[in-house]
C-alpha cells in the first residue's frame, strides 16, 4: 500500500512535468492562407522545373537538328561509276 501511494505522488510530480516538454516540441498548425501559399510556391517550382526541362529538350534537338544538316552538307557525294572506253568489264586498266 506505501508502495501505491508512494508511486502515486512520485507519477503526480513527473507527468505534469513531462507533458509541457511535449507540447513545446509541437509546431503550430498552419493557417489556409500559409498552406496556399506553399502550395503555389510548389507549383512554380515545379512549373520551373519542367521549363528547364523543356529548354534543355529543345537546345538538344537543335543541337542534333545542326549536326545533321553539317552532315547533308559536308557529305561526300556518291559519283556513279565512269565506264572507261578500251577497258573490258571487271577487268582492271
Amino acid at each position: 500500500m506505501r508502495l501505491m501511494v508512494a508511486l502515486a505522488i512520485v507519477s503526480s510530480l513527473v507527468v505534469p512535468l513531462a507533458v509541457p516538454a511535449e507540447a513545446q516540441t509541437r509546431l503550430p498548425r498552419t493557417s489556409p492562407a500559409e498552406r496556399s501559399t506553399d502550395d503555389i510556391n510548389r507549383r512554380i517550382r515545379q512549373d520551373q522545373q519542367i521549363l528547364g526541362v523543356e529548354q534543355d529538350i529543345r537546345s538538344e534537338s537543335s543541337r542534333i537538328r545542326q549536326n545533321v544538316e553539317r552532315d547533308r552538307l559536308f557529305a561526300p557525294r556518291y559519283l556513279p561509276p565512269v565506264p572507261r572506253a578500251g577497258c573490258a568489264r571487271g577487268a582492271v586498266c
